[in-house]
């Protein structure tokens, strides 16, 4: 009896690789996104911080200097929140390579354990071969007698 067939089995891996693969990618994607967008608002905030140390040293209202410290405290907490999803992302991606990483070896084990199997049946079809040249040979011989 022919052993079971692990084409299926290696298709769904293969597939089970694939989603991982894209999943990681897209890992990528977003933390690169939320590094983007820290680094613009690292720019603002050095710009403001820039322009309101321009504005000190000449005379400037009360309330634009209130305004301005607005602008970077909010810029500050909202750095920080950045701060946390990068984060956040980066232990996501971490997740994400090591399930691509368990995939592929599922997979590898698997085409390994196809490999074996077929190899195995080749031996075996090769014993039956040869057990049935002997038995025809022996056969033939005997009628020969």
């Amino acid at each position: 009896m022919k052993p079971f067939q692990l084409d299926a089995v290696l298709t769904h891996r293969k597939r089970m690789e694939d989603i991982a693969a894209s999943r990681l990618f897209d890992a990528k994607r977003q933390k690169k996104l939320v590094q983007q967008k820290l680094q613009e608002q690292n720019i603002t905030l050095q710009f403001l911080i820039e322009k309101i140390e321009e504005l000190q040293s000449n005379t400037m209202p009360v309330l634009d200097l209130i305004s301005y410290e607005n602008q970077i405290h909010f810029l500050e907490k909202n750095i920080g929140e950045i701060k946390k999803n990068l984060q956040q992302k980066a232990v996501i991606l971490q997740k994400e390579q090591e399930n691509l990483i368990t995939k592929s070896k599922e997979r590898q084990i698997m085409e390994s354990l196809k490999e074996q199997q077929n190899r195995s049946w080749k031996e075996y079809l090769d014993k039956k071969e040869v057990t049935l040249l002997d038995e025809i040979a022996t056969l033939r011989h005997d009628a020969e007698r």
